[in-house]
């Protein structure tokens, strides 16, 4: 378990916002929110203003909820893509400081459901750099999600893709998927940590994941295949860019109920249309639950 400490806000940073001391920024009317940041969390400076005085969102993260006003600005290399409602991806880099703008177009359900990620996933969000599993070759092999191997979890019956994720270990990683007697479902071979099997016929009843990587080195994991839908937090349906939804909601699901649903849960982000969410960050958020 690799742990990271917080680095301080930088001079420059400070010099910029004009405060003495920085503080988490209240809930406000949502305009948009981070999907994605290359480089350093603590290089993105988000101010606004809070009954007639500026104050500091302090430490953002991807899902981090923007508001009408905010003033981005970046330091260094490090940029930032935010989704911003009815105006689509905003990259803000050095370049550029970036003022969110007003909602385009009518009033949405989106507000509400950029509350409940402030209020569900922000604070969880914010205290991964202490408990994120690290990603490389030559650290032990084991699931991403660390509550496989426990057992318990379900996923959805149907034809679908299925996404292992993994760490440690030395490419290429075979995974294969068969039945309780051992009968071949489906397989895949990846250079990369995450292993994607596409079309798997999969009915009620136990399965087994096996994975292996170039060692050989082995895990396996029991997992149930139910008839049933997993239960669905309708605090997001609201948000309109079906892959954020599909984090919130995944992650919401993941947390309410770690041991049964969160494999279920990365399939469900699997599964939403590519638009440049930072997947990994959701992904150690959810598998941060199952670890717990």
């Amino acid at each position: 378990m690799a742990r990271r400490s917080l680095a301080a806000i930088t001079s420059a940073a400070i010099a910029f916002i004009g405060v003495a001391a920085p503080r988490i920024a209240e809930a406000c009317p949502g305009i948009g929110l981070v999907t994605r940041i290359d480089g350093l969390p603590q290089n993105v400076i988000i101010t606004r203003i809070e009954n007639g005085k500026q104050v500091l969102v302090w430490r953002p993260r991807v899902l981090e909820v923007v508001c009408q006003d905010d003033l981005v600005h970046t330091i260094g290399a490090t940029s930032v893509f935010i989704l911003v409602d009815g105006r689509g991806s905003v990259r803000v880099n050095r370049d550029l400081d970036y003022r969110v703008p007003a909602r385009s177009g009518a009033p949405s359900l989106a507000g509400n459901a950029y509350r409940n990620i402030s209020d569900q996933v922000m604070p969880d969000m914010k205290r991964l750099p202490w408990s994120v599993r690290v990603k490389g070759g030559g650290d032990d092999f084991g699931f991403s999600l660390s509550a496989l191997s426990a057992g318990g979890q379900q996923v959805q019956a149907g034809r679908r893709t299925l996404l292992v994720r993994l760490v440690g270990g030395a490419p290429p990683y075979h995974v294969e998927i068969s039945t309780a007697a051992g009968a071949p479902v489906a397989s895949q071979t990846s250079s990369g940590h995450e292993v994607v099997l596409s079309d798997v016929a999969l009915t009620a009843g136990a399965y087994q994941v096996k994975a292996v990587d170039a060692a050989p080195n082995a895990l396996s994991a029991q997992i149930a295949v139910v008839d049933v839908s997993p239960p669905a937090d309708t605090a997001f349906a609201g948000l309109a860019d079906p892959e954020v939804r599909a984090a919130a909601s995944a992650t919401a699901l993941a947390k309410a109920h770690p041991g049964v649903w969160s494999f279920e849960a990365e399939q469900q982000i699997e599964a939403a249309p590519s638009n440049g969410l930072d997947r990994d960050k959701v992904y150690e958020l959810i598998e941060s639950y199952s670890a717990e």
